[in-house]
């Protein structure tokens, strides 16, 4: 029987947020990933041919100090106090990842008659506060993680040159990181935007901190064991996920449109293939957060699907600095300074960023800022101020 009132992530955001600067998406995304490690394998939504299990990758994006680090800790500690997923840190590379999947992490399960049975689990939450140490302590990482996401109902079999074959008996791995956006695009080549990785992954983006708290405070009582033991509690549902009547329009909506745009930049385009299947992943987590009946309503999916776009909204953002271009970083770099300025000159710029960017550099990077549309000027006196043109919703 549930201890709290209302959803786990209502009450672990709402107990949580007095006490963190992070961003409002960073504490629930961040929420909803550690819910989803804890489903496992238990619950699913039936395609037919195959299962869509609840697991999710989750990356928070932002500058240094916007809170990624304060919004990843205090869930996966509850995660870890609650004991219903394995957690793996961020220092380790994905060989160490694999061979600890290929033994299993030590697991007890019950029948419901008192019987209990000792096994093995093959599935974790990778917790990567800095995720840049993890992806690039191997050139084979992103495309195993692609392939681990999937949750194949045979075993998964994958050789190194160092370690061997490792056969993982159904995988089942959700992963919560955070990352600057200078340390991702250099964690991820360019190459591999538009795959299968990037595809895979919740890019949730923030520009700054929710506010500033000089003296945090958290909410007296039994709120932690009371989130630690329904945290348990869902962990133990099991069973397929199903659509209530008037959440399948919502469904079916979001599936035929989960289609690029033809001038959608890589990264937006590939996720935006798989906005169904992440919209339908944090419904089952949104469902399992608030009920034991395993029904997605239609409010579970709708704030899914909210959700899920504003990803879309702000991926461009992520990855806006990665391209063929030699000039793509420092593109990026002074249109960060225009944003963060609100208005500037080109000595401006030029003062600030000049270990970044030559003064022949500059000119060309806002010709090209400007002919494009990302920035606009305009004569003030005997100045020319640059603005960032404002998008449109």
């Amino acid at each position: 029987m549930r201890r709290l009132k209302k959803s786990w992530i209502d009450e672990y955001t709402g107990y949580i947020a007095p006490a963190s600067e992070a961003p409002p998406n960073y504490l629930f995304w961040s929420a909803a990933t550690a819910i989803s490690a804890c489903l496992k394998r238990s619950v699913w939504v039936d395609r037919k041919s195959w299962k869509l299990y609840p697991n999710m990758y989750t990356v928070l994006v932002g500058r240094p100090g916007i809170g990624k680090g304060s919004a990843i800790n205090p869930v996966t500690n509850i995660v870890k106090e609650a004991g219903c997923a394995n957690l793996v840190g961020d220092r380790i590379t994905i060989e160490f990842l694999l061979e600890k999947l290929s033994k299993g992490f030590p697991a007890i399960s019950s029948n419901g008659n008192g019987q209990v049975h000792f096994g093995k689990d093959s599935s974790c939450l990778i917790s990567a506060a800095e995720l840049q140490v993890f992806a690039t302590a191997s050139q084979f990482t992103l495309p195993i993680m692609a392939d681990l996401w999937d949750c194949r109902e045979h075993p998964f079999d994958y050789g190194t040159k160092t370690q061997g074959k490792f056969i993982i008996d159904k995988p089942t791995v959700s992963m919560l990181g955070g990352s600057t956006t200078e340390w991702l695009v250099q964690s991820i080549p360019h190459s591999a935007v538009g795959g299968g990785f990037t595809r895979r992954v919740n890019f949730v983006y923030a520009k700054a901190r929710d506010k500033h708290l000089p003296w945090p405070t958290v909410s007296a009582g039994t709120i932690v064991q009371d989130l630690v033991e329904d945290l348990r509690a869902l962990s133990q549902l099991k069973g397929e996920m199903k659509f209530a009547k008037d959440a399948e329009s919502v469904f079916e909506q979001i599936y035929n449109t989960s289609d690029a745009d033809d001038f959608d930049d890589e990264a937006t385009a590939a996720y935006k293939s798989s906005m169904w299947a992440h919209s339908t992943k944090l419904a089952m987590v949104l469902s399992a957060a608030e009920r034991d009946d395993r029904v997605i309503t239609k409010n579970h999916i709708t704030i899914a699907v909210a959700a899920v776009k504003e990803v879309v909204k702000d991926i461009g953002m992520v990855f806006r600095s990665v391209g063929e271009s030699t000039l793509v970083h420092a593109v990026d770099k002074v249109l960060q300074f225009i944003e963060l300025k609100g208005y500037c000159t080109r000595a401006d710029i030029q003062r600030a960023l000049w270990r970044h960017i030559s003064s022949s550099d500059l000119d060309v990077v806002l010709n090209t800022l400007s002919t494009g549309g990302l920035i606009t000027y305009k004569q003030q006196g005997n100045k020319v101020i640059y603005e960032v043109v404002p998008k449109i919703p």
